[in-house]
C-alpha cells in the first residue's frame, strides 16, 4: 500500500522569504506551482529520495490560512504525505476499516499528482496525506 514518505508538507506565508534558508543549506527549491484544487502555492525541495513541500495559501480568508494564524508563526509543519501504488484503492480500504477521510475522492495536487487527505482525527492529530504520482516531480523546467 505505502512505498515510502513522499514529503512533509511546511505551511508557510511567503515561499520565497522561505527560499533563502534552503538554498543556504544548498537545498535549492523548485519553481512556484499553484495548484487551484487547494488555493495555495507550492514549491518543492529534494532532500535525498524525499521532499519537503512548501505550502503557502494565496487566499487569506482559508483553513490554511487559519492555521498560519493560530500558530502565530509564518511556518509550522503541516502534514506527512505517503507514496502509495493506486490511491482509488487505498482510499476503498480505509473507507472499508471506517476510517475518516477528508477527501473521499483524490483531487489533483502539485507536481500532476493524485492527492487525498485523511480526517486529521484518523492520524492522532497527525494531518496525513496520501500521494500516486506516475513519475517523480522535478524541480526543474
Amino acid at each position: 500500500m505505502v512505498s515510502k514518505i513522499d514529503h512533509l508538507g511546511v505551511l508557510v506565508e511567503d515561499i520565497d522569504e522561505n527560499r533563502e534558508l534552503f538554498e543556504l543549506l544548498d537545498v535549492p527549491v523548485g519553481r512556484v506551482e499553484r495548484v487551484p484544487a487547494f488555493g495555495v502555492d507550492i514549491a518543492f525541495i529534494r532532500v535525498g529520495e524525499s521532499l519537503v513541500e512548501l505550502v503557502e495559501p494565496v487566499d487569506r480568508e482559508t483553513a490554511l490560512a487559519d492555521d498560519l494564524d493560530a500558530a502565530q508563526q509564518s511556518a509550522l509543519l503541516h502534514h506527512v504525505a505517503f507514496r502509495v501504488d493506486d490511491i482509488e484503492a487505498t482510499l476503498a480500504t480505509l473507507r472499508r476499516a471506517g476510517v475518516a477521510l477528508a477527501d473521499q475522492r483524490p483531487r489533483r495536487g502539485a507536481g500532476d499528482a493524485a492527492v487525498a487527505f485523511l480526517d486529521q482525527r484518523a492520524g492522532n492529530g497527525v494531518r496525513v496525506e496520501l500521494v500516486e504520482r506516475e513519475t517523480d516531480v522535478q524541480l526543474r523546467d
